[in-house]
């Protein structure tokens, strides 16, 4: 059984995004979607670490969409507003309850 976005995180942009897709596990958000944030957060992370004092999660996720090719859906928009202002910590909580 999957565990709540609590158990890994408790930033403020988790919070939001369990909001507004789903009771702990998203079930509003689309698969594709889900898997668009891991590539985001993945980025934003190498971000993070090469580049320090760039725009980091915005950076990561005009190119990670950008390398999609379009296939999000328009609901990938207000995962990423949930998201703005993310730090490294709870970056990685959000990706380890998407992974699990």
């Amino acid at each position: 059984m999957s565990k709540p976005i609590g158990y890994y995180t408790g930033c403020p942009q988790a919070e939001s995004l369990v909001r507004l897709y789903g009771d702990g596990n998203l079930e509003k958000l689309p698969q594709v979607d889900q898997a668009a944030l891991v590539a985001i957060l993945g980025l934003f992370l190498y971000y993070e670490t090469v580049y320090p004092d760039s725009e980091n999660f915005q950076d990561a996720a005009l190119d990670a969409i950008h390398t999609d090719c379009d296939e999000t859906t328009d609901d990938i928009q207000g995962a990423l507003s949930c998201l703005a202002g993310i730090d490294r910590d709870g970056a990685i909580g959000v990706l380890q309850f998407l992974v699990q």
